[in-house]
């Protein structure tokens, strides 16, 4: 009985001193590369700003892919679903407002495939517009960058790509309007 003791000490004793070692092994990694983190950008890469843009990968109508992130300019996105109603009354009050964005890239987002949004743009006159693309994004990327939301929701992005107003749910096109 003794003997069967000393023996599980012993191996919780080996598997503690194999825990702390790799504890301590992956701290010097960790202080080995974190004086390279800190070092100032050198003249050729641009200095990162954070902004509030959620990183989503999107794929705009032509193909082309891009990372929400790395908009630029005053942004509003607009998650939505080409058949529910709401979105396509939200849409309306959009298209019919479009003055009061044209400082503004409108982003219309969805997780439908590329021929339904290309044709949702069709349908709202909204497909030949110069600051309004229609894009794709997987519900993994919409709920793990925005949570989950309900469509419609209106994210309005300052210039710096700061976050100046969110709208969850059908909403009134004057209080979109009155936070660009």
């Amino acid at each position: 009985m003794k003997k069967g003791i000393y023996i599980i000490a012993g191996v919780v004793l080996v598997l503690l001193l194999i825990f702390f070692i790799d504890n301590l092994n992956s701290k010097s990694a960790t202080r080995e590369t974190a004086p390279a983190a800190e070092e100032a950008p050198s003249a050729t890469t641009a200095a990162v700003v954070p902004n509030d843009l959620p990183m989503m990968s999107l794929t705009r109508l032509d193909g082309s892919s891009l990372m929400a992130k790395d908009l630029e300019g005053k942004t509003v996105l607009v998650l939505f679903r080409p058949d529910c109603d709401h979105c396509q009354r939200e849409t309306v009050q959009i298209r019919e407002n479009l003055e009061a964005f044209e400082d503004y890239t409108i982003y219309f987002v969805s997780d439908a495939g590329l021929p339904q949004l290309s044709q949702f743009a069709r349908e709202y006159d909204l497909a030949d517009k110069n600051n309004i693309y229609f894009a794709q994004a997987s519900v993994n990327d919409i709920i793990h960058t925005l949570g989950p939301v309900e469509a419609p929701s209106v994210f309005i992005y300052s210039e710096e790509g700061r976050l100046v107003g969110s709208f969850i749910g059908e909403t009134p096109i004057e209080e979109i309007i009155s936070a660009l």
